[in-house]
């Protein structure tokens, strides 16, 4: 596509235009970076040109599509990535706090988790930089940046906080106020599944190679969160016994 063209609607720009007089994206829209990231996260969460249950949908669907097109430039026709992913992980905070669900008892021992209950918000945050670091070493052929990785990763995490919440009460009716063995395993190998499908629409190349190696990106980051949450868990009971 030539520098005159619109990467959102593929409109004609005049030479000197700051936007696009079709669609109003900036003309300036390029590889995303660091700058780029602080100034989603200020835009107004509603400047898109598509419902929320339309978007909800096509984040259900399509996840590794919507980031595609939103690191090739087509950015005002979804909710931006990094936005969404704050909103929905303090709904999801919020719903854990309300419900008393104790999410994290599988992870780590009942004081840790107490802790880390109430700023769950951060222990999910914590993920977006992580799950991108991965996806930029298993997946450095696609020669992305860091920040392009990690629109993938918070649309998905997006959706994960998503069925979090939706799942939260029904687990709370059905089992009690922690989830079962049988339960995390059935969360966790859905992640897994639906990152990897996800990764498979996103990445260029063979698509089941990319679901697999999406798959163990998964594997990974859960691996880390896991250790991060084994050493939290050592040290605050390391200064409780001191």
């Amino acid at each position: 596509m030539s520098a005159n063209r619109c990467l959102n609607c593929d409109g004609a720009i005049p030479a000197a235009a700051r936007f696009c007089p079709q669609c109003s994206q900036r003309t300036d829209t390029a590889r995303l970076s660091l700058a780029d990231m602080t100034r989603d996260l200020l835009h107004a969460f509603v400047n898109i040109e598509r419902g929320p249950l339309v978007f909800a949908w096509a984040l259900l669907t399509r996840p590794g599509g919507i980031a595609r097109e939103y690191v090739e430039g087509k950015r005002r026709r979804y909710y931006g990535p990094f936005a969404t992913l704050a909103v929905l992980v303090g709904l999801t905070a919020l719903a854990l706090q309300l419900s008393g669900f104790q999410l994290l008892t599988q992870e780590v021992s009942t004081g840790p988790a107490a802790v880390l209950q109430r700023y769950f918000n951060l222990v999910l945050l914590v993920q977006l930089p992580l799950l991108g670091a991965v996806c930029a070493l298993v997946f450095r052929k696609a020669r992305l940046t860091l920040p392009e990785h990690m629109v993938l990763v918070a649309y998905t995490l997006s959706m994960r906080a998503v069925v979090l919440t939706a799942l939260m009460p029904i687990a709370v009716l059905g089992s009690g106020a922690e989830p079962t063995p049988g339960q995390t395993f059935m969360f966790w190998a859905a992640w897994y599944v639906y990152f990897g499908w996800a990764a498979s629409q996103f990445y260029d190349g063979i698509r089941w190679v990319s679901w697999l190696r999406g798959a163990l990106v998964a594997a990974i980051g859960h691996a880390l969160i896991l250790g991060i949450l084994a050493a939290f868990s050592a040290v605050y009971e390391w200064k409780g016994a001191a």
